[in-house]
């Protein structure tokens, strides 16, 4: 459930200011008066808005993962990942190869940014900077990505007996 009154949600509903807290814990809005110029501001309140956002999810990804660890302890059935449903019972070689025909069927800054977003964890922030890109333009490369992987394998499921 959405605290709305986490640090996340203080300062994304604020538009006007820059929401945290200080070493005392206490709520501190930093305006655009603030600072040199209103884009200094705007750089910052994105700044400040993205770390929240990756805080977050980082949060509620270590939730799932704390209940799939709870529900796979109490021996029930838990929902596996379509990775461990494509990988299962496939060795290293099958594994790389595998691998190998899903990069065959991308450019190389496809698969690079595809490879960096799901399998290292990056956000779209962080793969955006290290292309020297926007976000979106990293969201439509792996957008288009998976279009394609579905497009290729597709064909192959559809092949098997």
């Amino acid at each position: 459930m959405f605290n709305k009154k986490s640090d996340y949600a203080l300062n994304k509903n604020n538009k006007e200011a820059i929401v945290c807290q200080n070493a005392a814990g206490e709520i501190v809005r930093l305006t655009k008066d603030e600072f040199a110029s209103e884009e200094e501001f705007l750089h910052w309140k994105e700044w400040s808005d993205d770390e929240y956002r990756q805080e977050y999810n980082a949060g509620q990804s270590y939730k799932r993962l704390q209940k799939k660890m709870q529900e796979q302890s109490l021996g029930e059935e838990y929902a596996r990942s379509a990775e461990q449903v494509l990988l299962k019972g496939l060795n290293d070689v099958e594994q790389q190869a595998f691998v190998a025909k899903i990069k065959a069927c991308l450019t190389e800054k496809q698969f690079r940014r595809l490879w960096l977003y799901y399998v290292e964890g990056l956000s779209l922030s962080k793969i955006a900077d290290l292309d020297g890109t926007s976000r979106v333009s990293i969201y439509y490369s792996i957008s288009a990505a998976k279009k394609k992987i579905i497009k290729n394998f597709s064909k192959l499921l559809n092949k098997m007996p």
